[in-house]
């Protein structure tokens, strides 16, 4: 542990270095360290820790709460040399368990400690939970748009863009382009067509945008944040030659058996036009998990990142989730 900043007047705003099995890993502290709760951010495949760090973020979340943007291994901006890992996502899972004994250390360990993980993170956020052993350190999870098994996101991708895009049909929203998406996507097989799969997938997603049933949106924070706060450079080159999300697709990796033993309290978010990680995936992992105070909310303006595409209805969320179980 290491880390720079300042802290003043009950605010926060340091960077801490964590150092775990030879990576270097930044969490970037920002809020109220006055509150008796800390939020713990862990990224999708790709992304970065800071990329959640928009002006919602800044002026509901880090008002109430002392909140955390991790870089994960191989990912953004950490560092470090390291042998590749036989098992990268439980490794991973493992480096926000030790970083979550860091916070404890640094800010205290009476504190409530909520985990937040979008996309790949719910799957390593969850995997620190249940093999890295941090549930007993946590009041709550809150997993967005969680890629928790992948075998089942490859079934109900598929069959997400089919109904959508029926439905979108049925509505007059451009069918010529949705009847074109839906007969390249009739032939093709979930397992051996996985990526032609999700283009089309992707394709759909851009659609819809442009069709505007999702609302487009645009932020100045995270073109900041992704060129400037964030080295692009150093980014995306962590991006090409660390790809986590591979790893969990070539085992079809799944941790939905997992989630039995998750006890604490639990939100589920999941954007109701998400065709990367189907909402589908949010239905059943409720259904699964052990906790008997769980939550499924669907959003309804949203596709993979609702903290983009509805902020305000997110972090309302979000905070009385944290405040409920505090």
């Amino acid at each position: 542990l290491y880390s720079c900043g300042k802290t003043e007047a009950g605010r926060v705003d340091e960077t801490i270095y964590v150092r775990h099995q030879g990576a270097d890993m930044p969490a970037y502290v920002h809020g109220n360290l006055s509150s008796n709760a800390v939020l713990v951010i862990v990224h999708g495949a790709g992304s970065f820790g800071l990329s959640f760090r928009e002006e919602s973020f800044k002026s509901v979340l880090e008002k109430l709460f002392t909140v955390v943007y991790f870089d994960q291994r191989g990912q953004s901006m950490s560092e470090g040399h390291y042998p590749k890992p036989d098992d990268v996502i439980r490794l991973m899972g493992d480096d926000v368990s030790a970083l979550i004994q860091v916070l404890k250390h640094q800010y205290g360990a009476d504190k409530s400690y909520f985990l937040l993980g979008h996309s790949l993170g719910g799957m390593i956020a969850l995997s620190s939970m249940v093999n890295g052993g941090s549930q007993t350190d946590l009041a709550g999870w809150i997993c967005v748009d969680g890629a928790l098994d992948f075998p089942f996101i490859k079934q109900a991708r598929k069959e997400a863009v089919l109904q959508i895009g029926d439905e979108q049909i049925d509505a007059g929203n451009d069918p010529g382009s949705w009847n074109d998406l839906i007969n390249r996507l009739l032939s093709l097989d979930p397992d051996s067509d996985y990526d032609e799969i999700l283009k089309i997938a992707g394709e759909a997603m851009d659609l819809l945008t442009t069709t505007g049933v999702i609302p487009a949106g645009d932020s100045k924070d995270r073109l900041r944040n992704a060129i400037v706060i964030n080295n692009p450079v150093n980014w995306l080159v962590s991006i090409y030659f660390n790809q986590p999300v591979q790893a969990a697709l070539a085992e079809d990796l799944s941790l939905t058996n997992r989630l039995n033993a998750i006890t604490i309290p639990t939100l589920f978010i999941y954007g109701k036009y998400d065709l990367s990680v189907p909402p589908a995936m949010g239905e059943w992992a409720k259904f699964n998990v052990g906790s008997s105070s769980k939550e499924l909310l669907l959003f309804e303006q949203s596709m993979h990142h609702p903290f983009y595409s509805e902020p305000e209805h997110f972090v309302e969320q979000v905070a009385q989730f944290i405040n409920n179980n505090k």
